[in-house]
């Protein structure tokens, strides 16, 4: 499952609600609270814009919570891209962190799905 913003938490809260989930791919959501991470089986891979320090911040404790209940959590952060690079990094006036980042994104994205 993928998800963007709003839908990139909802993506990481549908993974503690699935179990037969094959991966979650959060693209700048929030995580879910401790106690519902206990219940994911899928890895989670996460894909952060450098500059987006509300959801950024989450990502300490929720790489310690996840490490400390054995679940997989693989976050890439991109430097200098913002919120929303996926979608700002193809805009014909982006900057040039957003379209980095969305293309990297892009490719680390086919290249997870093909395990």
């Amino acid at each position: 499952m993928t998800g963007f913003c709003w839908g990139g938490g909802q993506t990481f809260r549908f993974a503690t609600n699935r179990g037969d989930l094959a991966a979650a791919f959060a693209f700048y959501g929030p995580p879910p609270d401790k106690d519902s991470m206990a219940r994911i089986k899928a890895p989670v891979y996460g894909f952060y814009g450098g500059n987006d320090q509300r959801i950024n911040s989450t990502i300490p404790a929720t790489k310690d919570s996840m490490k400390e209940l054995g679940k997989t959590y693989e976050p890439t952060i991109y430097d200098g891209a913002g919120h929303g690079f996926m979608r700002a990094g193809e805009a014909p006036d982006a900057n040039e962190a957003n379209v980095k980042a969305r293309t990297e994104a892009w490719a680390r994205l086919k290249e997870l799905m093909r395990k």
